[in-house]
């Protein structure tokens, strides 16, 4: 590896990415998506080539620049200024695969092997809370890295370009203000809670209104989402100072219950009207938590444990009618709580259903070795794409159903849980940027330390992943106790 150096005449004090070409195959004409798939970005590489025109994009480099192999093709073709006809008649493309390195400086006998552009993180059973602790410090120490003096969390963040997106979405950054507090408030490190409680007051002043009819929501523009106002309002429940937002508190809890509907559990929408009914299987299940949460702290806006319940049974006939693997996490968080609270089988039955329908969706042998612990099902692609929020998400469900197994002496169930929480990290880790192996090609080290990507092909930032995979970190270093049930066991 020192010949590398030599032959490339880098500075001692400069690393250096290599990739060593292998296997190169003639792409024919209208094979295109055949050979090149977001799947293999970063493990394939492309070359182009018409007349003395070449460019060859190694596997590292499509990561590096987060360039999809479509962006790539189209912009040589206009570059050059020719038609795919054309380009077919007379030029080449070419796949190829590559061993993939990264020479750190002054490490040039120890070469960092790389897949995807990333060091593989192995799977660790028997240390996965140790992998968990791991996650969330990083998450954190990203977050307070980024919290603005206002208190803002940046949404999206492209590393490559080192440039913060105008995209903008209420409900992942009320997440991050959830997920933060709780960390803060579980580990008892305060630089964290109030970090929380900074981005969280932010927040609110920007998107907080009162609606009038004594109700509040979290308003974007023209648009009112129930979930927004209840996962608002969870975040408010995690505050150390309650009393600072309990007149917030109260006009959303009342949001949420003027949203109570009849067949449904929820409509999803204050406003526009057109819109409500979208985003169902998220939004119920976020309202659901909020109620079941008010009432197990006891709030003063509490709904009662029987209206939570009549509310939990439309949402479950609805499910019914046409599951969905985003609904499970949201009620799993929900039911639990209300079985913490009641001990009512339905509640624990329920979670146990939904959660065992959900495994088989976590991708493990049937994917490359970076991509497992996942969630998704490539049989039914309207289900959504992988992404790390949504891995995250999963797992906050399937942490609280872990717990809850184990309380009820389900020790199958709980096995089998802990095992995808296992795999769930080790995607989760895959993902997030640990240090500078990770993070070679970005010029902001600072600003992506500790933070996901979107997927181990995609390295856009946003901050509801990293939200998702703290909270599912914290249920799993501090996960919810049934001591009331502790004598119960599985019927």
């Amino acid at each position: 590896m020192q010949e590398i150096r030599k032959l490339t005449d880098a500075p001692y004090d400069t690393d250096i990415e290599v990739c060593l070409v292998d296997d190169l195959c003639h792409v024919e004409p209208g094979k295109f998506s055949a050979a090149f798939f977001n799947r293999v970005r970063g493990v394939t590489g492309m070359e182009i080539a018409l007349q003395n025109e070449v460019v060859s994009l190694s596997p590292t480099r499509m990561i590096a620049a987060n360039l999809s192999f479509d962006r790539a093709y189209e912009g040589f073709l206009e570059k050059i200024g020719i038609r795919e006809k054309e380009f077919f008649a007379q030029g080449k493309l070419h796949a190829f695969s590559a061993m993939q390195y990264l020479l750190l400086s002054g490490h040039d006998d120890e070469p960092v092997e790389l897949y995807r552009g990333s060091p593989a993180v192995e799977p660790e059973e028997s240390a996965f809370r140790n992998r968990a602790a791991a996650l969330a410090d990083g998450i954190a120490q990203w977050m307070i890295a980024n919290l603005s003096s206002e208190g803002g969390l940046p949404y999206k963040y492209w590393p490559s370009r080192g440039a913060v997106s105008p995209a903008d979405n209420a409900i992942r950054r009320f997440l991050a203000s959830a997920a933060l507090l709780r960390y803060g408030n579980c580990s008892g490190r305060t630089a964290f809670r109030d970090a929380g409680h900074r981005n969280l007051r932010f927040n609110l002043s920007r998107y907080f209104r009162n609606i009038g009819n004594g109700r509040g929501a979290i308003v974007e523009g023209n648009v009112a989402k129930l979930g927004a106002a209840a996962v608002a309002g969870l975040a408010i429940l995690e505050c150390p100072a309650p009393g600072e937002f309990d007149d917030v508190l109260a006009l959303l809890a009342a949001g949420v219950g003027s949203l109570e509907h009849d067949e449904d559990g929820f409509r999803t929408f204050f406003f526009p009207q057109a819109r409500d009914g979208q985003n169902w299987n998220f939004y119920s299940g976020e309202a659901l938590l909020f109620w079941a949460e008010l009432a197990r702290r006891r709030s003063a806006y509490a709904p009662t444990v029987e209206r939570c319940a009549t509310a939990f049974a439309r949402c479950r006939a609805r499910h019914y009618r046409n599951r969905n693997p985003a609904f499970v996490p949201w009620h799993t968080q929900a039911c639990v709580s209300l079985f913490a609270q009641t001990g009512r089988r339905e509640f624990s039955d329920f979670v146990f259903e939904m959660n065992d329908w959900l495994l088989p969706m976590q991708q493990w042998e049937s994917v490359a070795p970076d991509l497992r612990g996942r969630f998704y099902d490539p049989k039914r692609p309207e289900f959504g794409p992988p992404h790390a929020a949504s891995t995250g998400a999963y797992l906050e469900g399937i942490a609280d159903a872990a717990s809850l197994a184990g309380a009820l002496g389900d020790r199958a169930r709980e096995s089998a849980y802990e095992r995808a929480l296992q795999r769930g990290l080790r995607s989760l880790r895959q993902l997030q940027f640990r240090d500078k192996r990770d993070a070679f090609y970005v010029a902001k080290k600072s600003r992506v330390f500790g933070a996901l990507r979107t997927e181990a092909y995609d390295n856009a930032i946003r901050v509801d992943s990293a939200a998702h995979a703290l909270a599912a970190a914290v249920k799993i270093l501090w996960p919810m106790e049934f001591r009331r049930f502790k004598s119960m066991q599985n019927t």
